[in-house]
């Protein structure tokens, strides 16, 4: 009798045993299965994920690399003119504060565009395409936005300073439209020719960085022709003639005192 109890409980021993067997080996395919179907989703999800890449070509990477060489050399000498204002100076500490004062006072309104100013340059003249090519369309007035992008263009390329149709542009031109009229400080521009000029160490690059500009495509498109030429005299560009307002500055007085 006893024999056969013990019997009966190995038994029962052996059956629960092999149980939890079966049920540890259900739960490592589980297991085993999650773990697989994981790699592979994230196998999968590498293969489609697109590749971020830097699309540009070499022609724009060259252009994005000259114009950062361009930033490079205008820090640089605006650090050299810097430099040299610094030991002239010094150079002066011993002369009359009267006469370092006045060549200082005369720097200023030189590069405040107050004074007249001469040098080798170009000369860019704007004017309507000819009628015969407009086919009977009217002929609108330059859009300040372009003329505005074209200084910018000049500047960018190597222009020092620049004169619109006789009128000097500075730091504090405004060019907007009035009343439908392109206007530079109150000057209207609205006869044609409109004449730019500009003067610049290197005329010729200039004038060829402006002509193979896209902007001379957005001239036409808007019915003007742009024609640029290097004069083989200097050019003169007239002083400022509108008051300049200067804003939240006040004069020292001796000792300090505003």
């Amino acid at each position: 009798m006893i024999q056969l109890l013990e019997g009966d409980r190995d038994s029962r021993i052996r059956r629960k045993i092999g149980e939890k067997l079966e049920m540890k080996k259900k739960l490592s395919f589980s297991l085993v299965t999650l773990i697989a179907g994981f790699m592979l989703a994230i196998q999968f999800n590498l293969v489609n994920q697109p590749v971020v890449s830097d699309t540009r070509d070499m022609w724009e990477l060259k252009n994005d690399l000259l114009k950062e060489q361009q930033t490079q050399a205008e820090l640089i000498e605006g650090i050299s003119k810097l430099e040299g204002k610094i030991a002239s100076y010094e150079t002066k500490k011993n002369e009359s504060k009267e006469e370092v004062l006045r060549d200082t006072l005369t720097e200023l309104k030189t590069d405040a565009g107050l004074t007249e100013i001469k040098g080798n340059g170009v000369i860019v003249s704007i004017q309507p395409i000819k009628a015969d090519i407009l086919l009977g369309e009217k002929v609108e007035y330059i859009s300040p936005v372009l003329i505005i992008r074209l200084i910018n263009e000049m500047y960018r390329y190597g222009a020092e300073e620049i004169s619109i149709s006789g009128q000097r542009y500075i730091s504090t031109s405004v060019i907007r439209d009035i009343n439908g009229q392109p206007k530079m400080d109150g000057y209207p521009l609205v006869h044609y020719p409109v004449e730019m000029q500009a003067i610049t160490v290197n005329p010729k690059k200039l004038k060829q960085r402006i002509e193979g500009s896209e902007l001379m495509d957005d001239f036409f498109i808007d019915n003007f022709e742009v024609q640029i030429k290097v004069p083989s005299g200097e050019l003169t560009l007239p002083a400022y003639q509108n008051a300049i307002n200067v804003e939240h500055m006040e004069p020292i007085m001796d000792g300090g005192e505003s």
